[in-house]
């Protein structure tokens, strides 16, 4: 390169720019913090769970600006929000603060296999929310409502002790997972029209009555369990075109009206499919009520 004095110390001007602004930014991500909202969220939640005695508590309670390297705490690229909170089977006890839904940005929440007592708190104000996994706790009351979170792919609170009614999840299009199983959920299953890309529906072991709604819409579901419940009537066709796993679904007990269908018999591993169901000891024996 042939730089003039003129050009070449312009060029050095550039560099020196191009440098300190460099430098400016370096430092500005260094010092960059999350919202004190969520700050006071996660020290709430550290509070209420008896932190001190997790499994695990490295870093937290450090100074403001240390968050992001808090064990169990990923923030998002900036560093400005937290956008996963991983502290499953980390010997969390206690009860959920009432604030954690101030960790507005989150995106995955990960609490199960702890041993949490208490309600839900509302995660209404987690509109970022894709995965929420809080199974296996000893969780009691009524499920808050998850109908406006449009992001949310798995909803997982199975293994605890939570009753109400089922919880409205007709807007949760994105939804993959979802399992209530293990609870004392009440009440009817709803529609499942609109969850084009539900795949693994887990609703057994409750006290859910009624009849089973449609399942043709459902062209990605793959495992179907609502065995251990109330549920009666006939059992909807399979999706068309399925995608049932053979062996990963189960329908009984319950008290389901015995039906010929070999596509049930394969997604259950049982053949018929109704044999251990209640409705009739006739047809826990294999009768077929059509010979």
């Amino acid at each position: 390169m042939n730089l003039t004095f003129s050009s070449a110390h312009t060029f050095r001007k550039v560099i020196s720019v191009a440098v300190f602004l460099t430098f400016l930014l370096a430092c500005e991500s260094a010092m960059a913090t999350i919202s004190s909202d969520e700050r006071t969220a996660l020290l709430d939640l550290y509070a209420s769970t008896d932190g001190a005695h997790w499994t695990s508590s490295l870093g937290w309670g450090g100074a403001v600006g240390t968050e992001c390297t808090w064990y169990g705490v990923i923030c998002a690229a900036d560093g400005n929000s937290v956008e996963v909170l991983n502290l499953a089977g980390n010997g969390l006890t206690g009860t959920l603060p009432s604030n954690l839904q101030d960790l507005s940005l989150i995106k995955q929440l990960f609490l199960g296999n702890n041993a949490l007592t208490g309600s839900l708190p509302m995660l209404a104000g987690m509109q970022h929310l894709q995965d929420f996994a809080i199974g296996s706790n000893l969780l009691t009351g009524s499920i808050p409502p998850i109908d406006s979170l449009a992001n949310l792919s798995s909803f997982v609170v199975g293994n605890n002790d939570l009753d109400g009614s089922f919880p409205e999840i007709s807007g949760l299009t994105a939804l993959f997972e979802f399992d209530l199983s293990d609870n004392h959920i009440t009440g009817g299953i709803p529609s499942l029209a609109n969850l084009p890309t539900l795949a693994s529906f887990n609703v057994s072991d409750n006290e859910l009555g009624g009849s089973i709604p449609s399942l043709l819409a459902l062209n990605n579901l793959q495992s179907f369990y609502v065995s251990g419940n109330q549920l009666g009537g006939n059992m909807p066709a399979v999706p068309n075109p399925s995608a049932l796993v053979d062996n990963q679904s189960r329908l009984c007990p319950n008290f389901l009206l015995p039906s010929t269908s070999p596509e049930w018999d394969a997604a259950t591993g049982t053949s018929p499919w109704y044999q251990d169901c209640s409705n009739d000891i006739i047809f826990r024996d294999g009768f077929d009520p059509g010979a």
